[in-house]
């Protein structure tokens, strides 16, 4: 008899499959590697799952192709084989189908990287990977396409909307995870978010993972407009403790088998189980669901409007000297960086910020683990260096080592500190620094921690929860005047003013000419820019920049007159170098809104660079 998957999921409730990865991992695979590779290198393992599972009462076996995407298979080398590994996970499901009544579903999960705005995939890219992934689960003959876990609303509609794409007829369940207050990661409701991927052409939608079953029987149970389409649940057993490394899940079979009969009453339709659920738990379940008719309700068709965010705006008084120096554009602003203990001991760099300070800087500007090396927290040296000295800070926060959960974190922190601006930067990578193994975190790009921050200032976080009192940040983004196709670094800093910057701070400049090019751009005049700067000490330093570094231009001229300086000695390179320094400022200071100065830890250089510039007023400045 020909299997209809539609047509039993009107006449009865269809119970699913329970865990595959922490099973296959509970069975000797390793936690750390990608599980769907196995359906290649371990067929009998993932085979067996299936067969247990169908022993169990299942008639939904899912195909172990969860991580199977590009994204996640280029993380762990197996991209090349991404067709195979998804069409022997559809044959390995079918083969332990055959001759049942059991349906095979072909499992998508979300892709492990987030989308625009806060990440670097487009929409167009996020669609092309999920119809590859589909494309290749549908050629190997799955009875339904199961989309689950995912935590954003839209990388979910355009994966429902990737499948029903390439195929009219296959049936869709589209399953998302929520935190317990029944919203995803990102602040959509259960309600809305349902409703949408109904609406985008899923046959059934509902909750998986994250929670166990009593919270996900509260999320299911407050589901309210009712959603149009046949709903399903599949909770975790329980939340995870460690035992001897591995994540043991505490909820037994017979409180799933209580829960089951809980979520038929409630009105699902597909009940099945996510991470740490066995096939004795759904053995149990079996028993409370099998041969029950699907409860029928007359549901509509409702999308439940979200609530905007009641934000918060910045108190009226601005107690930033250095965000009212920012704000007038006949101020020149001056800011210099400090770096960072390598151990506990903040003495030096509170000294420099002192030095600084009597110099003639507004602002001194705090590292974050520069060049990948291992430095005390920028956060707590910079909140040391404004309490020690009264200088403000501005605080450099990369996206090289937090996830959004640890930056919006770090930067209630800061604001939590007294801390006004930050510098919002990717970080220099890993490779050339400590740690080249350490694993980069970079969830979001630039673009993504600028809007995080313009939330925060605006009172909210990043899924849309009101913080209370909203953040005061002065928001810094990178720029390059020396950058070899300035058309891309204009489109790069107009859309980190759309982001939410609002002052730039650049690479070092030696080349003025190439400056005033940038600088008579309507881009680079949208914000303050304060120009970098680092004092040449050397020849054997000079050449390293022009020859080594990305992103910084040495004229042949500078070089020469370092080169001559070098041929009479160490201190007449040193005196020369301060001298190019002095020059360049003073020209800086006639055609931009303000200066950084990098020393490199000599901070007295600063002031004796400053005591050359003479500071224009808007009048003057070209």
């Amino acid at each position: 008899m020909a299997k209809d998957f539609r047509k039993a999921l009107e006449e009865e409730i269809l119970l699913a499959d329970g865990a595959m990865g922490t099973l296959l991992v509970s069975r000797g695979a390793s936690p750390e590697q990608a599980k769907s590779p196995l359906n290649v290198t371990d067929p009998e393992s993932v085979r067996e799952v299936h067969d247990d599972y169908r022993d169990a009462g299942a008639r939904i076996l899912t195909t172990n192709t969860w991580d199977a995407n590009r994204v996640k298979l280029t993380a762990h080398e197996w991209a090349d084989s991404l067709e195979k590994i998804n069409r022997e996970g559809a044959r390995l499901a079918r083969e332990a189908a055959a001759g049942e009544m059991v349906f095979v579903a072909g499992s998508i999960g979300p892709l492990g990287a987030l989308v625009k705005p806060y990440g670097r995939l487009t929409l167009v890219q996020v669609r092309e990977i999920f119809e590859e992934q589909a494309r290749a689960l549908l050629e190997g003959g799955v009875d339904l396409v199961l989309l689950e876990t995912f935590g954003s609303l839209l990388e979910a509609a355009e994966a429902v909307r990737a499948v029903r794409g390439l195929s009219a007829d296959v049936p869709i369940v589209a399953q998302m995870t929520f935190l317990s207050d029944g919203r995803t990661a990102f602040g959509e409701s259960a309600s809305h978010a349902l409703s949408t991927l109904a609406m985008a052409g899923a046959d059934a939608v509902g909750m998986n993972c994250t929670l166990g079953p009593q919270e996900t029987h509260d999320v299911f149970a407050r589901l309210s407009p009712p959603v149009s389409v046949p709903l399903c649940a599949m909770p975790n057993a329980g939340y995870p403790t460690v035992v001897h490394g591995r994540n043991v899940y505490l909820s037994s079979p017979d409180y799933l088998r209580d829960y089951a009969t809980a979520f038929v009453e409630a009105g699902a339709s597909i009940i099945g189980g996510c991470c740490g659920t066995t096939p004795e738990h759904i053995r149990a379940m079996a028993k409370a669901v099998k041969g029950r008719p699907r409860a029928t309700s007359g549901r509509v068709v409702a999308v439940a409007v979200e609530r905007p965010v009641e934000r918060l705006t910045e108190p009226g008084i601005e107690t930033s000297r250095l965000k009212r120096k920012l704000a007038d554009a006949d101020e020149f602003v001056v800011t210099a960086e400090a770096e960072p203990p390598k151990g506990v001991d903040v003495s030096a760099a509170v000294e420099g910020a002192r030095v600084l300070k009597t110099g003639g800087v507004d602002a001194v500007n705090v590292t974050d683990n520069p060049m990948a090396r291992l430095r005390m927290s920028s956060i707590s040296v910079a909140a040391i260096l404004q309490r020690e000295t009264g200088l403000e800070a501005v605080v450099q926060i990369t996206t090289r080592d937090r996830n959004v959960l640890g930056l919006q974190s770090d930067l209630l922190g800061a604001a939590g500190l007294g801390l006004k601006a930050i510098l919002c930067l990717g970080g220099d990578p890993l490779k050339i620094g400590d740690y080249p193994q350490a694993k980069q975190v970079s969830e979001v790009d630039v673009l993504g921690l600028l809007r995080m921050a313009r939330g925060l200032n605006g009172g909210a976080d990043l899924v849309g929860n009101a913080i209370g009192a909203p953040t005061s940040f002065a928001i810094a983004c990178a720029a390059n005047p020396a950058a070899s196709d300035l058309e891309v670094e204009f489109s790069k800093l107009r859309a980190k003013i759309e982001a939410g910057a609002t002052f730039a701070q650049t690479q070092p400049v030696y080349d003025v000419a190439a400056l005033e090019r940038f600088l008579a751009r309507p881009e680079a005049r949208a914000i303050p820019v304060l120009v970098g700067l680092i004092p040449l000490r050397s020849l054997k330093q000079t050449l390293f920049f022009a020859n080594e570094v990305p992103g910084i231009v040495v004229p042949e001229e500078i070089q020469n007159r370092m080169r001559a300086a070098s041929e009479k000695g160490a201190d007449h390179e040193k005196a020369e170098g301060l001298a190019i320094a002095r020059e360049l400022a003073q020209a800086i200071a006639g055609v931009a809104r303000g200066i950084h100065i990098m020393p490199m830890g000599k901070y007295a250089v600063v002031g004796e660079i400053l005591q050359a510039v003479s500071m224009p007023s808007k009048a003057t400045r070209r």
